[in-house]
């Protein structure tokens, strides 16, 4: 512990030495939130970071579905695991399935949120997940992991204990990881296209790709973007609000803290996963209460029963500068790549401002999935963002207290998001034979 406190004063002090005759920095000063923040950091080192579960092939080998793991290097080193389920043991039992013929697979990719992993599309369990219901209706499912997740904490020089394997925000995760796995799925498949369906960070991270790299448009057959997230003017998450006012312009405060790994799982999470969150609990509240807070208060939709697992697989891993990026789009009202300050601005874009994101490049036809009750996605932005785009279709869920999370863990999932998006692809397919 001694050792782990050291270093990060020992880093805070480097970095405040080496910036000294920087007059952004000097006009900076240690305010009572700095100390607090360092406080509130070092008192997270006093536990002692627990390995997280990998659950994503054990549960779909339990459920008897074949999986494949495949590994994935990214142009700046980043080493990415990505799931492969390739079949469904339904198709097996079912000689005359009306499901489409193995011999002429489609190939679907999930991509998960912030925070998050492949388990996002598998813990509500075979019949009402997404990714087994599309390998029950005869898709080649693949399923993808950012950087700094469970499944993707490796790098060919960083180690993951380095603040410099944790230097990246969403930015890099669009433009490296989702390209860089993209181009493998169909390396490995031999198609040309997939279908594309992402939550929360990963459609960020679908926006940042295709309008960065335009040419990746022609490697999507359909987009299904559940609780899109872009513009963010009226995002209503309360601590985004406040760490807006903190973190959300380029400080010394927020260069500090960038760079850094968010929320690790902990030992204490584990005992927390374990007798709060339990279905016999009686502090069962306490976990629900956390998804409430922050994806948006009094859903009715929430399955409990998967309360123990969600909690024992997230968060799943994140860097700060992540978190820092969207209060920076929060604090623009822009979506527009990582602000580092004026001076490092002129070096990384040639101008005193971060570039905005042209998202008028993005060809590809975008189904968007939103909701009311969606403290990250704001029903006023996503429709906004849909008149920027060339092609966009917007299905808002009719029931006032769907939440962010309510996309992946609902007890109605499947009849209000899941088929939805099987049978829109279905028809794509059959019209495109």
């Amino acid at each position: 512990m001694m050792s782990s406190s050291n270093s990060l004063l020992q880093r805070l002090l480097a970095k405040q030495n080496n910036n000294s005759n920087n007059n952004n920095y000097v006009t900076q000063h240690l305010t009572w939130l700095t100390y607090l923040t360092m406080l509130l950091m070092l008192f997270d080192m006093q536990f002692k970071r627990a390995e997280a579960l990998k659950v994503t092939p054990k549960m779909i080998s339990n459920h008897n579905y074949p999986v494949e793991e495949h590994i994935v290097h990214t142009p700046d080193d980043y080493i990415l695991t990505v799931y492969r389920i390739p079949d469904s043991p339904k198709l097996r039992r079912t000689a005359n399935s009306t499901a489409i013929a193995r011999t002429s697979k489609p190939v679907v990719f999930l991509q998960h949120g912030i925070l998050c992993a492949s388990d996002d599309w598998i813990l509500n369990g075979p019949d009402t997940s997404l990714a087994y219901m599309f390998a029950d209706s005869g898709y080649d499912v693949w399923l993808g992991n950012a950087r700094g997740n469970t499944y993707s904490r490796q790098h060919k020089h960083k180690h993951p204990d380095s603040s410099d394997f944790w230097n990246f925000s969403w930015h890099e995760i669009g433009v490296y990881d989702l390209a860089s796995m993209l181009d493998y799925v169909l390396a490995v498949t031999n198609e040309t296209a997939v279908h594309f369906v992402a939550h929360s960070q990963g459609t960020t991270t679908f926006f940042v790709l295709m309008s960065t790299l335009p040419w990746y448009n022609e490697k999507v057959k359909t987009v299904h973007l559940l609780a899109p997230i872009a513009f963010m003017r009226n995002h209503s998450f309360m601590l985004s609000k406040l760490g807006g006012l903190i973190f959300g312009y380029p400080s010394f405060l927020s260069w500090v803290i960038g760079g850094m790994e968010l929320l690790p799982i902990t030992s204490v999470q584990k005992l927390l996963c374990e007798y709060v969150c339990s279905v016999e609990s009686s502090f069962r509240f306490l976990c629900s209460g956390i998804l409430d807070f922050i994806g948006g208060w009094g859903t009715r939709h929430l399955n409990h029963t998967l309360l123990p697992h969600v909690c024992e697989t997230h968060p799943a891993g994140a860097s700060t500068t992540q978190i820092i990026h969207y209060l920076q789009l929060y604090n623009s009202g822009d979506f527009r790549q990582y602000d580092h300050g004026i001076e490092l601005n002129k070096k990384y874009y040639q101008q005193e401002t971060p570039p905005s994101y042209n998202v008028h490049q993005i060809s590809s036809c975008v189904h968007m999935y939103y909701s009311n009750n969606d403290y990250m996605s704001a029903v006023e932005d996503v429709e906004y963002l849909a008149t920027l785009l060339p092609c966009a279709e917007l299905y808002r869920i009719p029931y006032e207290d769907w939440n962010h999370y309510d996309f992946l863990w609902s007890i109605n999932v499947k009849e209000v998001i899941n088929d939805r998006i099987i049978d829109k692809i279905a028809r794509h397919e059959m019209e495109n034979l």
